[in-house]
């Protein structure tokens, strides 16, 4: 902290003050000094009480101006331009005294009084949420948020990213893949939650696909974790889980949570897959009833591969081939039944 001798010079009570060792520990405190602290440390010295109100002036120009000015280079270059402005003044007058104190604290405290405006000014901007807006029609989009997140926005579906504080929220309405970015705000993790209708995931650093449309509402987890919220109930994910709503009802769903991310890469990953997962995948995906004609033990079966998604009908084909049997596409429905 600046030292300020100058200032000292004409007030050798003063100066002597700020050099006792009692007086340097009360001021060196990181929080402010109240009142009854300041009046209590004079009434164990009395020898300074004429100089109380002085010193409690240069005190608070001090705490300020180390709360304003955080750059030291920069503190002493205010304090000089203090000190120039006086003597411009004080060679417009006929004043005996060189650097009156009172002069020293009108000066000082208009700069401090600037530069908390400033700083009042900043912190206002600091503090106003931001918020940015994205949209798709016919194309995918892979987006990097203001927080370093990524975001791969299925076609169709919007979403709105905001942050404010401790917290960052995206209203997603479609369907989107999320790579959660870790952030630290005041010594702790900034939680980010993606809601839209009472259906939400909270998470901290993670990566998970969610659709969130009027009929269909999932989240698939791939890493991290997330809290997973509807209505008045949640439930708290693992990797490799998928949750859905049900009938009002926040529910876990039997099937693998790597199929649902096939759109934001192209392509469908099978790993030792079940038909029984594939048609939990193909029921939610296309938003088609399913028509099982199949026998039980067949949704068993397990394959592996990939498959390119961009195509319904080469998935219809692929999938066919793979598990061995016949997939008909109608109007509100796919039908699975044996190959003749």
């Amino acid at each position: 902290m600046t030292t300020y001798s100058d200032m000292f010079n004409e007030e050798p009570m003063l100066e002597e003050l700020f050099n006792e060792p009692s007086f340097i520990q009360l001021i060196n405190q990181d929080d402010f000094i109240s009142n009854e602290q300041w009046q209590f440390w004079f009434d164990a010295y009395p020898k300074y009480l004429d100089i109380k109100f002085l010193a409690r002036k240069v005190y608070e120009l001090r705490y300020y101006e180390s709360s304003v000015f955080e750059d030291t280079i920069y503190r002493v270059e205010i304090w000089e331009r203090i000190a120039a402005q006086i003597d411009r003044s004080e060679g417009l007058q006929s004043s005996v005294k060189r650097f009156p104190m009172m002069r020293w604290l009108q000066y000082a405290a208009i700069l401090i009084g600037v530069g908390m405006l400033g700083f009042w000014i900043y912190l206002q901007k600091a503090s106003a949420p931001l918020s940015e807006r994205y949209v798709t029609s016919d194309n995918k989009r892979e987006i990097t948020l203001p927080d370093g997140s990524t975001l791969w926005l299925n076609k169709n579906s919007s979403a709105i990213y905001q942050e404010k504080g401790d917290s960052r929220t995206l209203d997603l309405v479609g369907e989107g893949y999320l790579h959660v970015a870790k952030q630290i705000y005041r010594g702790k993790r900034r939680r980010f939650v993606v809601e839209h209708d009472g259906f939400k995931a909270e998470v901290l650093g993670t990566r998970f696909n969610m659709i969130n449309t009027s009929t269909t509402k999932l989240i698939a987890l791939d890493e991290g974790s997330v809290r997973a919220g509807y209505a008045n109930g949640y439930l708290i994910m693992r990797p490799g889980e998928v949750i859905h709503i049900d009938h009002g009802v926040l529910q876990r769903l039997d099937a693998q949570a790597n199929l649902f991310k096939s759109w934001q890469r192209g392509t469908l990953e099978l790993n030792n897959t079940t038909l029984k997962d594939i048609v939990a995948w193909m029921e939610l995906t296309y938003k088609k009833k399913i028509t099982n004609q199949l026998p039980e033990e067949l949704m068993e079966i397990t394959v592996s591969g990939q498959i390119d998604v961009s195509d319904l009908q080469n998935v219809l084909s692929s999938l066919g081939t793979l598990y061995a049997i016949k997939i008909v596409e109608e109007r509100d429905s796919f039908v699975l039944k044996m190959k003749n």
